[in-house]
């Protein structure tokens, strides 16, 4: 009798610490919902988008030196595929006034999607297996990931936006 009560504790325990585990996406996955609020505090959905155009999907922090490399290169690539994509570049760190004020100062134009105060934000790093900065994924018109990279570089990117948005 002890044994058996011992077993149903035991992977009792084992079935709750496996379904906490975190569920991560890659090329060929459906893409998991973001959630935040951009530059005018109004609630913002991956999915709001996702299902009328391709997503280009940033994940970027402002301390990010090389990240500054590229927002003008999302910013131009927002404005030649407005009709097919939407830019939404999900911010690490909330600093938002920090980021507006570098921007200005920089003469940077962004016009693309600014996701800050992400919903479950470390959950959603998780999911998407981000281990640095800036962070891409290209989100076909049906929801799922056909493409991702790490590096800020701005050819790059618009090769991989070219590529899958023929």
């Amino acid at each position: 009798m002890r044994l058996s009560a011992f077993l149903v504790v035991f992977f009792s325990g084992f079935t709750f610490l496996h379904a906490q585990q975190t569920i991560t996406v890659d090329v060929g996955d459906p893409a998991v919902e973001v959630m935040g609020y951009d530059e005018a505090g109004k609630p913002v959905r991956l999915s709001d988008y996702s299902k009328e155009k391709y997503v280009l999907l940033n994940f970027t922090a402002t301390y990010c030196g090389p990240c500054w490399k590229t927002y003008q290169h999302m910013n131009d690539i927002q404005e030649n595929y407005k009709e097919d994509l939407k830019v939404i570049s999900v911010h690490w760190d909330d600093l938002r006034e920090q980021w507006s004020s570098i921007a200005q100062n920089k003469n940077i134009e962004f016009q693309c999607t600014s996701l800050w105060e992400v919903r479950d934000k470390k959950k959603i790093l998780d999911t998407y297996q981000i281990d640095g900065w800036p962070y891409y994924f290209i989100i076909d018109k049906n929801g799922m990931i056909v493409a991702k990279w790490f590096g800020a570089r701005g050819g790059k990117l618009k090769r991989m936006i070219r590529k899958h948005l023929r």
